[in-house]
């Protein structure tokens, strides 16, 4: 835009300068011509055809034609015929020839000025293109650049990703057996806690029991001693009642020793008689006692045996809720080591089928020279996680720099190789891995 902003004026006023140094051009060389001789006889006469004088347009930059167009072409004239004129005209059409042939140079000038014009915008045109066409280019290549950067940074992004991927899978894998590990360790816990509670268990049964025990003895020496308190107080009763029976017995035979000689041996008989009753009524006594003793010692022989059958009842629970966790534990490691066995055979045969698919590959790219038969070369592989190649190392030379020259590039050109879609498997395995070429053998 800039460039066509400052383009119209500029040619505008190199036409009108051009047009200038024409017209002083031409009347430089203009001369008035010598006064002629006398005419002769016979005398040209031109006829003369009124043509208005061409108006000179601005010039115009021409922006999308690569060549100018042509000059117009002037209006042929006619030749002049000779004629007789008359004498008395001779001077006059001299004159009106000459001013012809000056409006011809004029005519011719303003042309070439116009061509000047034109060329000059042409040469603009031109420069205006080159400068287009450098431009495109220059933003071509830039956009080449541009390309090749970005395919670069996508290239350097899918690596990266390829390596947290990576990454990922290792940090869940000892995430995973952490928690395993956590989990073996909270079932022991778990069973030690178990063992603790069924022991501190059986060791309160046997607490309780004997504290029971005890108890059970203080109360029967407590039962004995009160038996013994009340026989020793009863017996005292009965001897202080029997010492103020026998002082009144002596008071009354002695007040009635004369009176009543008969009733002495009454009396003697009614304190044999109550003496023989009293300790009739003792013996009772001690036999419901021993009654009550019997009865209490079974009651809690019954209750020790009740507890002892509820601490054998709880022991025996304990142990059967230990065997069932060690059952649990033990059907869950067979488990786990059947899955374990189960995942290492399938990984196997995963492992073999892409290393065979890859040898597969090889075979078909691989070109073997005719004296190869007894060489082998063996070569460190690195690939990305889709199968390109990343790097070839040469670990063990054949001796032969053109035998280990066409199994590197054996390798290069299967990229990428066929790996399995396990990524634990790839990242173990296949992410850097030794490959053997030996053609005595049918596997490489």
């Amino acid at each position: 835009m800039r460039n066509q902003k400052f383009s119209k004026p500029f040619l505008w006023a190199l036409a009108f300068h051009l047009t200038l140094l024409a017209l002083f051009a031409l009347s430089a060389m203009y001369k008035p011509a010598p006064p002629e001789p006398e005419p002769e006889p016979e005398v040209m006469h031109a006829t003369m055809i009124d043509q208005p004088p061409p108006q000179t347009k601005p010039a115009t930059p021409v922006e999308t034609q690569k060549t100018p167009p042509p000059a117009p072409k002037p209006e042929p004239v006619e030749e002049p015929k000779k004629v007789e004129p008359p004498k008395e005209n001779l001077e006059e059409k001299r004159a009106e020839a000459q001013a012809v042939a000056k409006a011809k140079q004029v005519e011719a000038a303003k042309a070439e000025v116009k061509k000047a014009a034109m060329r000059e915008a042409e040469k603009i045109s031109v420069e205006k293109e080159q400068k287009a066409q450098e431009s495109k280019q220059h933003a071509l290549d830039e956009k080449v650049k541009a390309q090749k950067i970005a395919a670069e940074k996508a290239e350097a992004q899918r690596v990266e990703e390829a390596k947290k991927a990576i990454e990922r899978v290792e940090s869940k894998k000892a995430e995973d057996a952490k928690k395993a590990e956590h989990e073996k360790e909270a079932a022991e816990e778990r069973l030690a806690a178990e063992k603790a509670e069924a022991k501190k268990a059986a060791e309160k049964a046997e607490a309780q029991k004997t504290e029971q025990e005890a108890k059970k003895v203080a109360e029967t020496d407590a039962k004995k001693e009160a038996a013994k308190k009340a026989e020793a107080e009863k017996l005292a009763a009965e001897k202080a009642e029997a010492k103020k029976a026998e002082i009144e017995a002596k008071k009354a035979a002695e007040a009635e020793a004369k009176k009543e000689a008969v009733k002495k041996a009454e009396a003697e008989k009614l304190a044999t008689e109550k003496a023989q009753a009293a300790k009739a009524e003792a013996a009772a006594k001690q036999a419901a006692d021993k009654a009550a003793k019997d009865a209490a010692a079974k009651a809690d022989a019954d209750r020790l045996a009740a507890e002892k059958a509820r601490a054998d009842a709880q022991a025996r629970q304990a142990a059967e809720r230990v065997a069932a966790d060690r059952a649990r534990e033990a059907a869950a490691k067979q488990a786990a080591d059947a899955a374990n066995a189960s995942a290492a055979s399938a990984r196997a045969e995963a492992k073999d089928k892409a290393m065979q698919d890859i040898r597969n590959k090889l075979n078909r790219i691989w070109v073997r020279s005719p004296d190869s038969a007894n060489k082998k070369c063996t070569f460190r592989v690195k690939l990305a996680s889709d199968g390109t190649v990343l790097d070839v190392v040469l670990k063990n030379s054949s001796g032969d720099e053109m035998f280990d020259t066409a199994a590197e590039n054996a390798v290069n050109n299967a990229s990428p190789l066929p790996v399995p879609q396990d990524r634990e498997l790839f990242a173990s395995e296949f992410k850097s891995f030794d490959l053997v070429f030996d053609p005595s053998k049918s596997k490489n």
